[in-house]
């Protein structure tokens, strides 16, 4: 009997442990498409900024990320900056952000957009 009762107390440790897992291995991947604004050769990553009108391209970063036009900015890390030119139009997809402006991810996959 004593058996018994130890391992029913034991199940829903169990089943919650096996959850937790399955839910913490569960990440939604996010996507942006947007421009290349600046490339850090130094830091190696890009700065990428949606909807980014032309006339901004040439504006320094930090004069952009300080005004209230754009609400989203991403710093992609971990990227070799000469496959890149300002003004490219790429996609991002990326699981982890940290909920800095602008955002700091490392891309899963960095797609160029053709126009």
């Amino acid at each position: 009997m004593v058996h018994k009762n130890s391992t029913f107390k034991r199940t829903p440790i169990l089943i919650f442990i096996c959850l937790f897992l399955f839910t913490s291995c569960n990440k939604d991947v996010e996507i942006v498409i947007g421009t290349v604004h600046t490339i850090d050769v130094e830091n190696k990553r890009i700065l990428v900024i949606p909807h980014l009108k032309e006339q901004d391209l040439n504006k320094n970063y930090k004069e952009i990320l300080n005004s209230s036009e754009y609400s989203q900015a991403i710093w992609v890390n971990k990227v070799s900056p000469s496959n890149y030119k300002q003004g490219d139009e790429i996609e991002i997809s990326y699981t982890v952000s940290d909920d800095s402006f602008p955002a700091q991810v490392t891309a899963n996959k960095i797609t160029e957009i053709k126009n």
